[in-house]
Order: structure tokens, then sequence, then C-alpha cells
């Protein structure tokens, strides 16, 4: 099919020209996540697990990691990450941030969530970080994000729509190797005394992963976030994965 893109006409499909940024005003974003040990309760699907934890307000971050050798100096392992996510004023923020093993370094900037962390520069010692890099809130006695060893990316099936934008989920994949409820949690206007809302559940029993393709996308609100969060039917421990597309529409 044709696609209208500005002034132009592409016979691209449009994935491929929301991949590439070529339609105005519209970007696509996506992120995946993975819970190694789910139990009976909810957890968010992220490494860390548990249900993961939120700011009330946008904090300088401490990022540690449990490897002296994820270091920006001598050869080195993980030399520095990329830290993305939304500020105070729910806008956009990124930086990068040389990492000093397990010594804590503060970002610059300030934020209220974090949608990307990743690994961007490595040493001769290695293409991936050696340790678990946290990423805790500026009194550094909660993990909020984390990289785990060797992964070289946050794995936190999570996303915060920055302002100015709505979201608009368009497909997800989820898996596990065991049966266990899968659902998507929204939190419309996050703040101290709001709380996430469960606005849709599968069942997974192990096994391939399944693809959901939504026709009629659910809309993520300027300034909201989404996160799946799993748990358990097999009266085990399973391990759950989750990975989803978000359209990012600008207002």
């Amino acid at each position: 099919m044709t696609l209208s893109i500005g002034q132009k006409v592409t016979t691209l499909p449009n994935g491929l020209a929301l991949a590439a940024n070529r339609i105005p005003g519209i970007e696509l974003k996506g992120t995946s996540g993975i819970n190694p040990v789910v139990g009976a309760t909810l957890e968010t699907v992220c490494t860390q697990g548990g249900i993961r934890n939120l700011l009330s307000s946008a904090e300088q971050l401490k990022i540690v990691s449990s490897s002296a050798n994820d270091t920006n100096s001598g050869s080195g392992h993980a030399r520095r990450v990329k830290i993305r996510g939304v500020d105070g004023s729910g806008n956009i923020a990124e930086e990068n941030v040389n990492l000093n093993g397990t010594g804590v370094v503060t970002t610059t900037l300030s934020y209220r969530h974090v949608n990307n962390l990743f690994v961007n520069k490595v040493g001769s010692g290695s293409n991936f970080n050696e340790g678990v890099i946290s990423v805790k809130n500026n009194a550094a006695d909660t993990v909020l994000y984390e990289i785990a060893a060797l992964e070289g990316q946050q794995q936190s099936a999570s996303f915060s729509v920055p302002l100015s934008h709505f979201g608009y989920m368009t497909s997800f994949v989820t898996t596990s190797t065991g049966a266990a409820q899968v659902s998507v949690w929204i939190n419309k206007a996050p703040d101290a005394t709001t709380a996430f809302k469960q606005v849709l559940t599968t069942i997974t029993g192990g096994g391939a992963p399944v693809t959901y393709n939504l026709p009629n996308p659910f809309q993520v609100p300027a300034g909201g976030i989404v996160e799946f969060r799993a748990k358990s039917l097999s009266g085990g421990n399973v391990a759950v994965a989750a990975d989803f597309q978000l359209l990012l529409e600008k207002e």
C-alpha cells in the first residue's frame, strides 16, 4: 500500500516508514523486559523483580556496578552507559554516564522515570558489563532499574510517555517457562496517590512466544506510564518475558 509522508508518497510498508522516523509527528518506540523468577503474586516484568519502584518526583540518580571491572579506566568492561527518560517536567532527558566500577556515580540530570538504559562504550576487557549495573534513587537506598550481568541493556517492560505526546500500544509479545498470567497496567497520572490500573490480561502456558496485534490500540496519555506485570499460575516460579511497541504521537 502507499502511504503519504509529508509531501511524498512511499510504497514502503507502514512499519518500515515508522521505524525510519519518516512519518511526521509519529515515532515508533518499544522496549522489552524479563523477570527470571516470578512467583504467585504480581511482579513487574523486569530483571530486579518485585513491583518496580517509582519516584514521586525527579531526582539525580546513582549508578553503580557490582564489578570493579565496569569502569571508564584501564582496560575496562562496560565503560559508559546511556540513560534516557523523562524529567520532572515530563520532558525527554538523556545523557551519557561514565562508570566507576563499584564506586557510585551521579547523573547530571534529574529523572522521574527511565525508559532505556544501555551500555554504549566498552573497553578491551569485554563487550558487555561484567557486573550488575544498578540505577538507584538519589539516596542510593532503592534500586529503580537494572542491567543484569552480561546483558548490556536494561530489561524492564515499562515506558513513560513524555508530555506533549500520546502513546498507543500496537502490539506485544509474551512468553513464559510455565503457566502465567501476564497483564498490562497503566498509570494515567503518576504521583504519590494515583494507582496503576489493569487494562488487559492474558494467560501464557509456556513454550513458544505469543504475539498480540491490537487492531484498536489503547492509549497511554501524555505523562502516563505503561508496564507489564505477571504472576505464576503453575504453583512454582516461572520466567516471564514481554516485549511491546508504542506509537508516540505529538500533540
